[in-house]
Formats: structure tokens, C-alpha cells, sequence
């Protein structure tokens, strides 16, 4: 995953951008700082799936709830 500075993110990074996407409305300014390409997949992926996500510094996995929230294990 590459950050909006061109940058790759590690796994704590996308855990910590996961937990702003659960959090902060789309307006805010923490939402604005989450990669673009990370939003997109999160909000691709649906209730009771599973993708991966790769980091810096391997792979997360990343699963919706039935609640709509996206949790990264």
C-alpha cells in the first residue's frame, strides 16, 4: 500500500488509517489522510468478506462485520 506521499505504509499504518475509516465522518480532516487506493477497497468490501492488504512489511488481513465495520486482523 503507498501512502498519498508516495510512500509505502507498514501494517500498524493501515491498522491506524482502518481505525480512522471506523471513526471519522468522510469531511473530516483525519479522513483525508487515509490512502486513497485503501478507501476504495474498504469500501469494496462487503459484509462478511475478506481481502489482503499489503504493507511495508507484509500482509494484513481485513474483514467487514456484520455491523459495517471494517476490522484488520
Amino acid at each position: 500500500m503507498i501512502g498519498n506521499d508516495g510512500k509505502p505504509i507498514s501494517k500498524e499504518m493501515v491498522r491506524a488509517a482502518i481505525a480512522v475509516y471506523n471513526r471519522e465522518s468522510r469531511g473530516s480532516k483525519e479522513f483525508a489522510g487515509i490512502p486513497r487506493a485503501l478507501v476504495t477497497i474498504l469500501d469494496n468490501l462487503a459484509v462478511g468478506k475478506t481481502t489482503y492488504v499489503k504493507g511495508a512489511d507484509g500482509q494484513l488481513q481485513v474483514s467487514r462485520r456484520k455491523d459495517k465495520s471494517v476490522v484488520a486482523g
